[in-house]
């Protein structure tokens, strides 16, 4: 396979791949993220992956209550060529507007990822999420059996504060007086 340095690649824009998938190029069903220009095939989610997902969400719903938005794996705009789809975000806002747009980084107050394959990427995404101003990224390990914590965004895409956080324990979301147990967050 050529590597990127052989050839000169296009990057694509947030709003051309929105123009895709409104011309029925891309199809809404198709998974893939915009991730720097690139839209990379996302592989279908495991039984476990699904799992801990819905947990999570139906956690974050209850949680948060109306004064917020929980979206499920649905596109976020992090900048103009990226567009990443995080398993479950929490939003600001009221959720009418987001029938119109998508929301961006900064109007988020969560956002999570569930890696049991996706490890490597997942943790590549923190700099983007960093970038585009997510307050808190929580990237649960499957198969590490843990979670990494990113919490104060640096605009050069590191987060101020990052810790692992192992199954004995708690993790608090954003904006809430809730502690959770970490090893509940997991399968």
């Amino acid at each position: 396979m050529l590597a990127h340095s052989d050839y000169e690649t296009r990057k694509w824009t947030v709003d051309e791949v929105l123009a895709l998938v409104e011309a029925g190029i891309l199809r809404e069903d198709e998974h893939f993220e915009l991730l720097e220009g690139e839209l990379v095939v996302m592989s279908p989610q495991g039984p476990q992956h699904a799992h801990l997902s819905s947990v999570l969400t139906g956690r974050c719903v209850r949680a948060y209550g109306d004064d917020y938005v929980v979206r499920i794996a649905a596109p976020i705009i992090a900048d103009e060529h990226s567009m990443p789809e995080p398993d479950v975000a929490i939003v600001r806002g009221d959720a009418r507007v987001f029938a119109e747009r998508h929301p961006r980084g900064d109007e988020t107050v969560l956002l999570v990822e569930v890696a049991r394959t996706s490890l490597r990427l997942d943790r590549a995404k923190a700099a983007l999420y960093a970038r585009a101003g997510v307050p808190v990224y929580w990237l649960i390990d499957v198969v590490g059996r843990r979670i990494q914590l990113h919490e104060g965004p640096q605009p050069n895409g590191d987060y101020a504060l990052v810790r692992i956080l192992g199954p004995e324990d708690e993790i608090t979301p954003p904006g809430l007086d809730l502690r959770w147990k970490v090893a509940d967050l997991l399968p």
